[in-house]
């Protein structure tokens, strides 16, 4: 006569004696998969102030106590003012490591919302946002490879648990520090007279502006902004002023040397206006390259006017460049198309 109810309050102990589990082993394993189905389980019925989705943020394994916690009157609110002895009798968080994470959650901040993305800040240094069904392959390369060099990455194909991830997706982004935004062709379409807000990228993009992220876009060879700009919500136009990455696959080192200046805080975000920069000119700005660059034919010096450096590489927009400018440009960069996934995204 065990039901859903007893089911998630069955102890060790009920095993043995009442249901006659005698091997150890079977109990063992009873209680594992118990323990993963507490997890996995949707409380959203008897879950009113969504406390199984803060303990999902703060850590998984958390979640295998929702149940005992609300079966026990415990709802969000209350959390703050638990003690040890509370969390142990009332709460069944019998491990003591458990215990002491909900108590050094509530030492820097007392709101459930504040502690709950103060937690994941710690766990996410990028969020990574795309339009699955022409971004996946990028997204999830530009994940990896920033792996590589030690940041700590999210995307929404992690953690996924029993549809409870949309409702905590913006905190991941308000504990980022950095807001990656791959652009692939068509990736903007859906958000098009969103007024409303209901494209998840559009969603994803206006939290990271509010929440004030370093976003960091980076554009496919083959994207293109809309023609028409105020198509665009007006509470996300800006990113189309934003400085980027241009994503060539065959040189993706240097590309991604090029993000990490991004986060790195190397390079400027934002596109200058032309208030910041009154006395450049595109005429003065080549000249001054062709100048720095002259090979000298009669001396030892292969420069004048200092060491050779490299011609800056525009992200966003570009520059004509004439003469042997040209060929040097055309030399250097060789743009092919990325490759896409058919899936489909929210």
């Amino acid at each position: 006569m065990v039901d859903g109810d007893l089911l998630l309050q069955l102890t060790e102990n009920d095993l043995k004696h009442d249901v006659g589990m005698i091997s150890g082993l079977h109990r063992k394993r009873f209680l594992r998969e118990l323990q993963t189905l507490k997890v996995a389980a949707d409380y959203s019925s008897v879950d009113e102030s969504n406390l199984d989705n803060f303990l999902m943020g703060l850590s998984p394994e958390l979640s295998v106590y929702t149940y005992q916690m609300l079966t026990n009157g415990v709802n969000r609110s209350l959390l703050s003012s638990l003690t040890d002895e509370m969390m142990q009798n009332a709460c069944g968080i019998t491990n003591p490591i458990h215990r002491l994470k909900l108590t050094q959650a509530f030492e820097t901040a007392k709101h459930p919302d504040d502690v709950e993305v103060a937690m994941l800040s710690k766990q996410i240094d990028v969020f990574i946002s795309y339009r699955r069904s022409t971004g996946n392959q990028l997204a999830s390369l530009i994940k990896v490879l920033l792996q590589l060099r030690g940041y700590r990455v999210f995307i929404d194909v992690d953690k996924l648990y029993a549809g409870k991830f949309d409702s905590s997706l913006l905190k991941n982004i308000q504990a980022a520090k950095h807001f990656i935004l791959v652009l692939t062709p068509n990736s903007l379409d859906r958000l098009l007279n969103d007024d409303n807000c209901e494209d998840w990228v559009h969603k994803e993009l206006k939290c990271a502006f509010e929440h004030q992220k370093n976003i960091i876009p980076i554009f496919d060879t083959a994207f293109e902004f809309p023609t028409k700009e105020d198509q665009i919500p007006n509470d996300i136009r800006m990113i189309t002023k934003y400085n980027g990455v241009k994503w060539v696959h065959d040189y993706q080192d240097a590309c991604m040397a090029k993000v990490v200046r991004f986060i790195t805080g190397e390079l400027n975000r934002t596109t200058p206006t032309t208030k910041e920069m009154p006395s450049i000119s595109r005429k003065t700005t080549q000249q001054r390259w062709q100048t720095t660059n002259t090979v000298s034919r009669t001396g030892p010096s292969r420069s004048i006017g200092g060491p050779r450096m490299e011609p800056p590489t525009p992200t966003f927009f570009s520059v004509t460049p004439t003469g042997s400018q040209e060929r040097a440009t055309s030399t250097r960069r060789k743009i092919q198309p990325s490759a896409s996934t058919t899936s489909d995204r929210n």
